[in-house]
């Protein structure tokens, strides 16, 4: 069972899409995107770049879980990547309470 990271999912329909194109990769057996934690499982004998392959085809981004463990990234690297994101929702709800 490989573990990976899928980016760019904002509804269930995005999930739901995701899940059918890997489902159609020869060798999976079992597919399961959780669209709150933007992870999926996968289990069978295909080869990991094709299941992102499908991925990115369906419009989306995948990496394995593990990958950046493997290249020396940690906890802290995911957290810088996640902190634009909380950077804009921060200032846009100071400049918000500023113009209330």
């Amino acid at each position: 069972m490989d573990r990976y990271k899928v980016t760019g999912m904002s509804c269930a329909a995005c999930s739901a899409r995701v899940e059918k194109a890997v489902s159609k990769v020869e060798g999976v057996d079992c597919c399961s995107v959780n669209l709150l934690t933007n992870s999926m499982t996968v289990e069978g004998s295909a080869a990991s770049q094709s299941i992102i392959d499908a991925v990115k085809a369906a419009g989306y981004g995948a990496s394995l879980e593990n990958e950046k463990k493997a290249n020396g990234q940690d906890a802290a690297s995911d957290e810088k990547e996640k902190n634009p994101e909380a950077r804009a929702l921060v200032m846009r709800l100071i400049s918000s309470a500023v113009f209330l």
